[in-house]
C-alpha cells in the first residue's frame, strides 16, 4: 500500500493497519511524555484554574484524595501529549488511506484533515478564553450571599473538559457540510428543507453536550450549533454557485467514490468479447439472397427466385 502497483492481499493490509497504528500509538507515548514535562515546568495546572479563581473563598481548589493531584497531572499532560501527537496520527491516517483515493480527492483529503485539527483547536482555545469564564460568572451570580462555593479540581477540571471539547467538536460542523457539499452528496436546497430538523437536533445535541442539567447550559452549547450549521449552509452556496460555473469540475466526485466502494468496474475498462469467426458456407449463401428472401443466412433458393435473379437452375 505505499506505492506498490496493483492491488494489495488481505493480510498485507492488515499489516500496513498494524504498522500505522504502532506508529499511531508511540507519537502518543512520546507526547505524553512531553506533556508532563510541559504541566510541570509551565504550571499549566494554575493556568487552567485562573478562570474560577475569583469565585473561591481562598483562590484554591480542593482535592479529596492524596492521589488526585496525581491524577490531575496525568490526565492534563495526556490531553496535552494528545494535542501534540495529533499531526503525526492525522499523517499515520492519511497515508494509509492514500493509496485507495483519486488524485482529486488527495488534493482535497489532507488539507480537510489539518483544517478540521484546526477548527477544533480553535473552538477549544475559544472555549476556554471565553465560554468557560461567561458560564462560571453566570453560574456563580445566583445565590451568592447563602451559598459558599466548595469546587473540588475534579469537577472544575470535568465543567471544563467537556464545554472545550464540546465546543471543539462542534467547530467541525461546517467542514463536514462543506465536504458533503462538495462531494455532491448535500446541497443548498437539501440543507435549507433540513433545517427545521437541525434546529431541533441542535437543541438535543446542546442537551447532551452541556456541562450542567439547566437551560443556560443547554443554551451556551446549542447556539454555536445553530451558527456554525449557517456558517456551513454559506459555504455549500460558494460550492453550488462554483459548481454551476464548472459543473464537471467536481460533480462526478461522489459517484467515483460510490462505484470505488462498490468495486464495480468501469464498461472501457472491461476485455471486449472475441468475435466468433463467421463460416464461408454462411457468407457464402447470404450473398446469394435477395431482397425478397425472407430466410435465414444458409437457407437454399427456390427454383422461382433462381430465375428471377438470373441464377443457374440445373446442376
Amino acid at each position: 500500500m505505499t506505492g506498490t502497483p496493483g492491488e494489495m492481499p488481505f493480510l498485507d493490509h492488515l499489516e500496513e493497519l498494524r504498522s500505522r497504528i504502532l506508529r499511531s500509538l508511540a507519537a502518543v507515548v512520546v507526547g505524553f511524555a512531553i506533556g508532563l514535562w510541559a504541566v510541570q515546568h509551565f504550571q499549566l495546572v494554575n493556568v487552567m484554574k485562573r478562570p474560577i479563581a475569583p469565585y473561591l473563598t481562598d483562590g484554591n481548589l480542593v482535592v479529596l484524595s492524596p492521589t488526585e493531584p496525581v491524577m490531575i497531572v496525568f490526565k492534563l499532560g495526556f490531553l496535552v501529549g494528545l494535542v501534540l501527537a495529533s499531526p503525526i496520527i492525522l499523517w499515520q491516517l492519511w497515508a494509509f488511506l492514500a493509496p485507495a483515493l483519486y488524485a482529486r480527492e488527495k488534493k482535497a483529503l489532507v488539507p480537510s484533515l489539518f483544517v478540521g485539527l484546526f477548527l477544533f483547536l480553535t473552538g477549544g482555545v475559544l472555549a476556554y478564553l471565553f465560554v468557560v469564564p461567561q458560564a462560571l460568572r453566570v453560574l456563580f451570580s445566583f445565590q451568592t450571599e447563602a451559598i459558599a462555593p466548595f469546587i473540588t479540581y475534579d469537577k472544575y477540571f470535568d465543567f471544563v473538559m467537556q464545554v472545550t471539547l464540546a465546543l471543539g467538536l462542534s467547530f467541525e460542523l461546517p467542514l463536514v457540510i462543506i465536504i458533503l457539499s462538495w462531494l455532491g452528496v448535500v446541497g443548498p436546497a437539501e440543507l435549507n428543507r433540513f433545517r427545521r430538523y437541525a434546529i431541533v437536533l441542535a437543541f438535543i445535541a446542546g442537551a447532551v453536550l452541556s456541562p450542567g442539567a439547566d437551560l443556560l447550559s443547554m443554551l451556551m452549547m446549542t447556539t454555536p450549533l445553530l451558527l456554525l450549521y449557517e456558517v456551513g449552509f454559506a459555504g455549500s452556496v460558494f460550492i453550488s454557485r462554483r459548481r454551476a460555473a464548472r459543473p464537471l469540475a467536481g460533480g462526478t466526485v461522489g459517484l467515483f467514490l460510490i462505484l470505488s466502494l462498490f468495486g464495480t468496474k468501469a464498461e472501457a475498462q472491461e476485455r471486449p468479447a472475441k468475435r466468433r469467426p463467421v463460416p464461408a458456407d454462411s457468407l457464402r449463401d447470404s450473398t446469394l439472397q435477395g431482397p425478397d428472401t425472407l430466410g435465414r443466412a444458409g437457407q437454399s433458393l427456390d427454383t422461382a427466385t433462381a430465375r428471377r435473379m438470373g441464377l443457374p437452375t440445373g446442376p
